[in-house]
Order: C-alpha cells, then structure tokens, then sequence
C-alpha cells in the first residue's frame, strides 16, 4: 500500500512540476501582464487552466526566477505542513496558478525599477548621440514588414538601426539603444506597440520621432483597449508626438487611418498618404496611388503613380496585400531623403520577414506558407487569399485569434467563411471561438471539412495528406509547432 501511495504522489508531484513550467511560459507569452493573462482566461483554453497543456518556457532570468521561487516555496509547503501527503499535493496543485500569480506581481516590481534604469540611460545616449531622424511606425498589424522593408531600402545609402523582430516596447527600445547604437547611425526606424493609451507616447518621449507611419487599425487588442476610438487615440500618439520634419504617413484605405490622417492635417502635421483607390483625389501634400497588382507564387509586382509619374515596382515577396506595405516603406525612404527612383531599384533586394507570408518548401513537394508570426482578422483573410493562386489542395492550420473583445465573433465567422471559401481542409489548433468560426465555414458553401487537433496528430494529419503542390498556411503562432514538428520528423 504504501509503495503504492508513494507511486501516485511522485506522479502527482511531476504533473505540479509540468504546470509550473507551462504556467511560467504562459506567463511569458503574455508579458507578464495581467490584463491579458485575464482575457485569457476567458477563453476555453483558460477555462482548463488547471489541466494546461505543456510548454516548455523560455530561458529568461524572469522565468527561471518564477519557476525556481515557485518550486522552492510549494517545495518547502508539502515538506513543512502536517498533513497527509495527498492532501498537501490537492492544496499545492490548486494553488499554483494564483500564487505564481502572486511572484509575478511581486517580481515586477524590481523589474519596473530595472527597467526603469536602463530607459533613462538609453534616453541619455540618444540626447548625446549626433543628428539621427527618427521613422516611428505603429498600427494594429503590417507595422513589422513595413518596418523590415523601410529598413532594406534606405540600408541602400544611409547607415540604419532598426528595432529587432517584433520587440516594440520602451524596454526593447531601451536595449537596442544601450547596445546597439553606434556614431555612425544616422536613420532609427522604431517600430511601436501598445496594448492601451500613454504607451506609444513614452515610446515617443525616448526616441523623437520627426516621420510616423501608420498601417492599419483594426479589431487586434480590442479587450485591452477596449474600443476602436481608443486604439485610434493610443495609435495617434505617434503623430501628436512628431517634431522636426513631422511628416505623417497613412494609409488612405484604411477609414481608421483615414481618419486620423484628416486630424493630422487639422494638427498641423505634413501628410502623405498611399492608396489604391486611384479615382480618389486628396487633399494632402503626397499621395502614392498603387495599382496593377500582379502576384506569382514568389514575387509581386505593381505599380505606383506619385506626382503624376509611374514607377513599376518588384519584389520577391508574396501576397498582393505586401503592395501597400512596401509602399508605405518607399514613402518613408523618400519621407528620409532617398530618391525615389532608388527606393523603388531597392525593392528587388526585399526578402520575406521570417514567419511573415514566408514560403517554405514542404513535404511530399508540397508548400509551406509560413505566416505564424501573429494573427488577427485582415491578416488572416489577406493570407487566404493568396492561396487562391494554387492549382492543388488548400489547406489552413489556423489558430484563433485572441483578444478581440467584442468583434470576436463576427470575425473568426468572417474568416471562417472565407477559408471555407478557399480551403480543402482546416485544423484549428484550438476550440477557441470555434462555433463561430464553424458557422463562417458553413455560410461558405464549400466543402472544406474542419478538424481540432493539437500539434502533433496535425503534423500526422499532413504527413498522411499532402501530395505534390499542395498548399498549407499555418496562421497564427500555435501553428509554429506544427512546423516545427514537421520538419523535426523529417530529419
């Protein structure tokens, strides 16, 4: 008997050590915010927070502090208090979550001080360091691609530093500045993220931004900012806070951006806009109408009409939706002082963002199309739509998105029914917001057949389907594993 009570705790004792290091990459996933670890639990992943999936965290000072001071505490509770074994495991399996919590929130707050330290040291070099124009770029998605591709073009003449990745905080601002920031840089492009009002402002305050671009504003984030008018007030920001040039580039298609765009002008603030719509006329000083978009399997080609001149554009990149990135990026190259003749030659040396629209080849001959970067509704429908350009099967690996607030069920069914539309076949990673999604597949009138599965029975999924030029979108940073395990298998 107890060999056998001794069995069970040592199990139970290695489920509580797997929660522990799936809770603290939670943690990590979500900035250590508890605002979004709530919305999180809101879903039907965070209803089964006490049964979590496992996830191996990251190594971090943070997560190896959370993990070992939660291991060392519960450690100390099972050892110290008087109960019978079992009963000790039940408290400590109960209690982990809201106590980890708990260390999160106490580990803040030295971080905040550290944190804290090192912006105001980053300001004081960037007040030292010589003349440098700024490029801030923010909006609810394409903020990363424009970036990458704004950097590419003006790296043709001038000396660049760009934020890295997606790290778009006034902390990762802070480091790169700290450690990266040479004399010899004379354009920092900084993009800029925000998850509620005052934090693109501070971003501002740090770096000074004389030229903003804005890509789109949509549903993303909607829990944490609550409403569209609070996103557009948070993502304005940016423009408010221009000095020097103080130029402000917008997307015209856009009627979020628009509308900032028009309050702009009202600000005083030099606007320049890209479009598609070539019959509209503006009233901004600049406008870079896009059309003839054309786009293969690996390269998209269009045209862009500015001050009555025609300048046809190439890049090895996919996705007829990259027109107005790219555009958005050559304006901001001119907005730095390049010529536009040289911005557009620049375009042929673009490359993919990794995990943004990133063709990838794939088993059995067939195409990867790795877009796990994030996801939200018009990236998604964006990415779907290139598919369209397959002779072969089509097939989604999405996960649902997150965050949404209250458009989360009009835009997984506007999705759904467009991968409907599209698709063969569609794993979700997740049954998050699956009714509606299921509904959108429904209203689509295709055939496509739905299927929920975790990362590994996907991958076996694939593995036993795919043949020569079938396509595979993996949308959505769930969708990673997938990847990932099929290429580890593939080895």
């Amino acid at each position: 008997m107890n060999i056998a009570i001794t069995i069970v705790a040592f199990f139970w004792a290695l489920r509580i050590l797997r929660n522990i290091l799936s809770y603290a990459q939670l943690w990590y996933v979500k900035e250590y915010r508890l605002d979004r670890m709530l919305i999180h639990l809101r879903t039907d992943q965070g209803k089964r927070i006490f049964n979590p999936s496992f996830r191996r965290p990251p190594i971090s000072p943070k997560s190896v502090v959370l993990v070992g001071v939660t291991f060392i505490a519960f450690s100390v509770f099972v050892y110290s208090f008087s109960a019978p074994i079992f009963l000790s495991l039940l408290i400590t399996d109960l209690l982990l979550f809201p106590c980890m919590g708990f260390f999160v929130f106490i580990l803040n707050m030295p971080t905040f001080m550290y944190h804290s330290l090192l912006i105001s040291l980053a300001v004081s070099k960037l007040r030292s360091h010589g003349k440098m124009v700024c490029i801030g770029i923010t909006g609810s998605y394409g903020k990363t691609s424009t970036k990458e591709y704004l950097a590419t073009i003006l790296e043709q003449s001038d000396t660049v530093l760009k934020t890295a990745a997606s790290k778009n905080s006034p902390i990762a601002i802070a480091e790169l500045v700290l450690h990266n920031l040479k004399p010899s840089h004379r354009i920092f492009i900084v993009e800029m993220g925000a998850y509620k009002e005052g934090e693109i402002a501070q971003m501002c305050r740090m770096v000074l931004p004389e030229i903003g671009i804005v890509t789109a504003i949509n549903e993303q984030h909607q829990d944490l900012f609550g409403n569209i008018e609070t996103t557009m007030k948070a993502k304005y920001e940016l423009i408010s806070s221009l000095s020097g040039k103080k130029i402000a580039i917008m997307n015209a298609d856009n009627p979020y951006v628009f509308a900032m765009a028009e309050q702009a002008k009202k600000d005083g603030v030099d606007v320049w806009c890209y479009t598609k719509d070539v019959k509209k006329k503006f009233s901004f000083g600049h406008v870079f109408y896009i059309r003839n978009i054309h786009e293969s399997v690996d390269k998209l080609r269009f045209t862009i009409l500015y001050k009555k001149k025609s300048y046809d554009v190439s890049a090895p990149v996919i996705g007829a939706f990259q027109a107005q990135n790219i555009t958005a990026a050559i304006a901001g190259s001119i907005a730095g002082g390049m010529e536009i003749i040289d911005a557009v030659e620049a375009c042929n040396s673009l490359q993919s963002v990794p995990k943004m629209m990133q063709k990838l080849d794939g088993i059995h001959g067939s195409i990867y199309i790795n877009d796990t970067f994030n996801n939200n509704p018009d990236a998604a429908c964006a990415a779907l739509e290139y598919l369209r350009i397959g002779e072969e099967r089509k097939i989604l690996v999405f996960q649902p998105m997150i965050e949404l607030g209250s458009f989360s069920q009009v835009a997984h069914e506007r999705v759904g029914k467009l991968a409907g539309e599209v698709c063969d076949e569609i794993l979700l990673t997740n049954t998050n917001f699956r009714t509606p999604f299921l509904q959108g597949v429904k209203l689509s009138g295709g055939n496509a057949r739905v299927f929920v599965l975790d990362s590994n029975k996907a991958q076996k999924f694939l593995r036993n389907y795919l043949h020569a030029g079938d396509m595979v979108l993996f949308k959505g940073k769930e969708a990673q594993s997938v990847i990932t395990l099929l290429e580890e298998k593939s080895l």
